[in-house]
């Protein structure tokens, strides 16, 4: 289920994305369109992966505030 996942959104990021759109195409012509599309999802999951890992170890994820007097978004602060 996920490698399907990762290939559909292959496929848009592959259409918006210059250089993900030219290294499917050179591996499409080099190794078939099927073993593109799994390298390309490969390369999604990797940086999907790498950003997840960072962002848990450094940074807590946005976190929504439930009052009833304001509704936005509270974002802690980065380290600089």
């Amino acid at each position: 289920m996920m490698r399907w996942l990762l290939v559909e959104a292959g496929y848009g990021v592959a259409q918006f994305d210059p250089e993900l759109r030219r290294k499917h195409q050179r591996l499409k012509f080099r190794r078939g369109g099927n073993v593109a599309k799994v390298a390309l999802a490969h390369h999604l999951a990797v940086g999907l992966y790498w950003t997840l890992r960072q962002a848990s170890d450094s940074t807590p994820p946005l976190r929504t505030s439930c009052s009833s007097e304001s509704r936005k978004v509270e974002a802690t602060p980065s380290r600089v």
